[in-house]
């Protein structure tokens, strides 16, 4: 809350007051949940229902429109490009539903489908194969782009190290193939810490060990996983594990130039055996 107090410009949309338009330079009311029509997506986190839509039950009141409609408005005032297909008024009959089926432009069943029937559904596709289909179909993944390239040739001419504390490795976190966030741990991924073979000989680690991985901020413990794919002196631990929760080892007033997030990795970390 300070440090929205500090800003000179914060617009939020919102149809109830609260701490947060309170602070507000602008509230801009949209609709609420019931005031327009919806499509929610389950596809990772139910086992059959993949998609549903309910249509709007209340009109709109007083003055609220669509938030789709207000930032095309911001955009136009802006010098911005708005799509053509945006329709250019949200009270026109038809034109929520418009904006719904734009995004169902890539789905695996149609919008006209999904609003006929309420609902689609599917089986449970896990792993996705049209996960890969759609990675192939781009070329594969972008890994290197060029801003990001030139942000590691910086960080590469840092030394990051701290020379009173023993934190010799580079952190970098990593997300697994079974695993999103903190869902499907009952697949059995492990939240172990990949180790270079010679960093693993030098503080004495055999695989399978329990290691402690400390930085300033914190420490984490997680069973080790001797891997000569890794870069010798880096180590890797997974995100989304509460047993080893790499937040712990961040610090919040240090964050990525590129993204505004905390930084999860390019910084040194400690390693030993618990």
């Amino acid at each position: 809350m300070p440090a929205l107090e500090k800003l000179d410009l914060l617009a939020t949309f919102e149809i109830v007051e609260n701490e947060t338009t309170a602070l507000s330079t602008h509230v801009l009311p949209t609709k609420g949940q019931l005031e327009r029509p919806d499509i929610t997506l389950w596809d990772m986190l139910s086992s059959r229902l993949s998609g549903q839509y309910t249509p709007a039950v209340l009109p709109p009141q007083r003055d609220r429109r669509s938030a789709w409609w207000v930032i095309a408005g911001l955009m136009r005032r802006m010098g911005m490009a708005v799509p053509q297909d945006v329709p250019a008024d949200d009270r026109v009959a038809g034109a929520d539903d418009a904006m719904l089926a734009r995004q169902c432009g890539g789905a695996r069943r149609s919008f006209a489908e999904m609003a006929e029937q309420g609902f689609v559904e599917d089986p449970l596709e896990f792993p996705a194969a049209w996960v890969d289909a759609h990675i192939e179909r781009a070329g594969g993944w972008r890994l290197a782009p060029k801003a990001l390239v030139a942000q590691l040739a910086e960080l590469s001419a840092r030394d990051l190290a701290d020379a009173d504390d023993n934190r010799s490795l580079q952190l970098i976190p990593r997300r697994q193939r079974r695993h999103l966030n903190a869902q499907f741990l009952f697949l059995g991924e492990a939240a172990d810490v990949l180790v270079h073979p010679d960093d693993a000989a030098t503080a004495g680690i055999v695989d399978g060990d329990e290691v402690r991985v400390w930085t300033a901020s914190g420490e984490i413990t997680a069973p080790a996983k001797i891997d000569p794919g890794m870069r010798k002196g880096v180590v890797s631990v997974p995100h989304g594990h509460a047993s080893a929760n790499v937040n712990v080892l961040t610090d919040s007033r240090v964050a990525d130039p590129l993204t505004g997030m905390v930084l999860y990795g390019g910084f040194r970390v400690g390693l030993a055996r618990a």
